[in-house]
């Protein structure tokens, strides 16, 4: 019997996202540990803002410093690239808390300041020259000549992310027999609401599906970002 999807969702993306982490730490002295965690939902949220991994979690683990980090396998379904782009912005956060830094601020903490912008720096993000409304310095771009250090670290999460979306749909594969199998929803990039339509597995893996409206391909629900106002996201 092939794994369900939460069975993946929990074991692959965390060891995916733990050994990127423990790289991260082998590059750049001073960041914390992680502990992973998945939300029950596998909605996802864009990796690159700052709320959508982190939970505000901190405390100490054997001894050592630990930062929580919640990943869910729609958020990692959005790409190696973008993920890696937010674990380094909070590795930053990481070397803020180590080196006992006041990086943000605010009653939300969503304001990132100048001192988090020469962190994110210095793990090879690149701060705006100025500060953005509600976040301050907190997007902060992985460009392509920092990408490139980190092409097999993006490549395994890419593959990580394949992986639980073979999964996806092999949870909701049609019994042996059967004529059609159980529907999933698969929806394009149209704004501002998005184009939906139910289709089986076995019709999905036959080749890409592309809306005729955004030229975008069909994916599962699951794995698209969510509206800003239903994130709660940086705006």
């Amino acid at each position: 019997m092939p794994p369900t999807a939460p069975v993946v969702h929990g074991a692959v993306i965390i060891s995916a996202i733990e050994t990127a982490w423990r790289e991260i730490r082998r590059r750049f002295d001073g960041v914390p540990d992680i502990c992973v965690t998945t939300p029950p939902t596998t909605g996802a949220q864009d990796p690159t803002k700052c709320t959508a991994l982190r939970t505000g979690r901190r405390f100490e683990r054997y001894g050592h410093l630990t930062m929580q980090l919640q990943v869910s396998s729609g958020t990692l379904g959005l790409g190696g690239r973008p993920m890696m782009e937010g674990l380094l912005h909070h590795a930053a956060h990481g070397l803020a808390l180590t080196r006992r830094i006041v990086d943000v601020s605010g009653g939300d903490r969503r304001w990132h300041n100048k001192k988090y912008g020469s962190l994110a720096r210095e793990v090879g993000l690149v701060p705006p020259a100025r500060a953005a409304k509600v976040i301050g310095r907190g997007r902060c771009p992985l460009p392509d000549s920092e990408a490139e250090k980190w092409a097999e670290v993006i490549a395994a999460l890419d593959a990580t992310a394949a992986v639980q979306l073979k999964a996806t749909i092999q949870a909701v594969a049609p019994p042996r027999g059967g004529r059609s199998g159980s529907r999933f929803a698969i929806v394009c990039e149209c704004t501002p609401v998005p184009r939906r339509q139910q289709v089986t597995p076995h019709f999905y893996e036959q080749g890409p599906l592309l809306c005729g409206l955004c030229l975008a391909k069909f994916r599962p629900a699951d794995s698209v970002v969510l509206s800003a106002q239903a994130a709660g996201e940086d705006l």
